[in-house]
């Protein structure tokens, strides 16, 4: 690989990685002034304005006899029900808290795919994969006691939090159940263009929408600024960095978001951490690794096995 090559995925995925690290921040940032359903439906609006000139170029790409919008409805609706939970999270946690407890989707990507897809179930076999289980449940349950009685979080925040990480994880899954045969890429930019207006039409029906037209300039520019990051760009170079590196570098590094908002965080908005979530968040980080690992042996196994399989026997 040319290094120079090497040095624009690696600063995709840096720039991927920051950019998913300061959504919660300016997420929490905006509790100031709306509601959670407005935030949800501008945000959404502006990643229907990014998305949609992207899916009008390349709508020539689909295959023929394309059902992308019909496949792209299951997960949209999962994803829209997701993106209504994440939401509703900064209202009542950090934004520490929130990008920690987020890695949690992982767990639920793997146990939903364990559930719903048959190539998924060798996971099972692997002790790496209940020692993943148990660490991140663990570290799940200390940031939620050393949360107690803080103003980091709650009891519904919590709830909330892990709600929101079986929805990603449900979703993850939906989207490599159904969306299969199309692009990352045009499939999240068909999802988006899905879950836009159902969260729009949210914002008008449960949201104080009218306070965002008092708002300035520089604050409709965090808004739009939040949209692309987190929900545009962000996706488009990590899919970029995934293309070069390879999905157990780049996925991996996603592990870092955490530590990224804990600092930001720590000198933005003046947040700190408890010892106890501290210790919780690095064991929540550490056992999502190791299902990383358990995932990515299990699959090795099983190309190993389909290879063999495929081999032509001696004559």
């Amino acid at each position: 690989m040319r290094s120079g090559a090497m040095a624009r995925a690696l600063a995709a995925l840096g720039a991927a990685i920051l950019f998913w690290s300061c959504v919660p921040l300016l997420l929490k940032y905006f509790t100031r002034e709306l509601d959670a359903w407005t935030v949800n439906g501008l945000r959404y609006t502006f990643a229907l304005l990014f998305w949609l000139p992207y899916v009008l170029r390349h709508r020539r790409e689909l295959p023929v006899r394309s059902r992308i919008w019909r496949d792209a409805i299951p997960p949209a609706a999962i994803h829209v029900v997701g993106q209504v939970l994440f939401g509703l999270c900064p209202y009542f946690n950090d934004a520490t808290v929130i990008n920690f407890v987020s890695r949690a989707a992982f767990l639920f990507t793997t146990l939903t795919g364990f559930i719903l897809l048959r190539e998924e179930r060798a996971v099972g076999r692997q002790p790496l994969f209940w020692a993943g289980m148990a660490s991140t449940i663990g570290g799940l349950a200390a940031m939620y006691v050393g949360g107690i009685g803080t103003p980091s979080t709650s009891a519904f925040g919590m709830l909330l939090l892990l709600a929101t990480a079986a929805f990603w994880g449900f979703y993850s899954v939906l989207v490599r159940k159904f969306m299969k045969p199309y692009s990352i890429r045009l499939s999240f930019s068909v999802i988006s263009l899905y879950a836009a207006p159902g969260l729009l039409a949210l914002m008008f029906a449960l949201g104080d929408w009218r306070k965002a037209l008092a708002l300035g300039p520089g604050y409709w520019a965090m808004i739009w600024l939040s949209a692309v990051l987190g929900i545009a760009l962000g996706h488009t170079l990590f899919y970029r960095a995934i293309h070069t590196l390879g999905p157990v570098a780049s996925e991996g590094s996603l592990l870092l978001i955490p530590f990224t908002t804990a600092v930001l965080a720590h000198f933005l908005l003046d947040e700190r951490l408890g010892r106890l979530q501290w210790i919780g968040g690095v064991i929540l980080v550490a056992g999502c690794f190791v299902l990383l690992r358990a995932n990515l042996r299990a699959r090795g196994r099983v190309t190993a096995k389909e290879a063999q399989a495929a081999a032509p026997s001696p004559r």
